[in-house]
């Protein structure tokens, strides 16, 4: 059985951050050169009060982008390392099996 280790909070909320922004960019490149495409209207969406390609929007999406990221990981990483931690407990895990024996004491 592999050693578990928990997943590092800053790291990851900085790789999904990244990738956030990046996909916004992306979005914001396709619809700068593909105006005639419907999927525009799912930026609108996200982000609320979103204008077509003005400078105050663009740094508006992307400060709202990167917490987007910053959210989803918080939540991914929680849920990451505490669910790691009950699947030790359960199916007796070392960490799981020192615990049980310190309970029946």
């Amino acid at each position: 059985m592999s050693k578990y280790h928990p997943l590092a909070y800053l790291p990851t909320m900085f790789g999904a951050c990244m990738l956030f922004m990046t996909i916004y960019i992306a979005c914001l490149a396709i619809w700068a050169f593909l105006p005639g495409l419907p999927t525009h209207a799912l930026l609108a969406t996200l982000f609320p009060q979103f204008e077509l390609l003005t400078l105050p929007s663009v740094f508006y999406g992307l400060v709202a982008s990167a917490l987007y990221g910053w959210f989803v990981a918080i939540v991914f990483v929680f849920f990451y390392n505490l669910w790691g931690g009950v699947v030790r407990v359960v199916f007796g895990g070392k960490d799981g099996q020192e615990k049980a024996r310190a309970g029946a004491r």
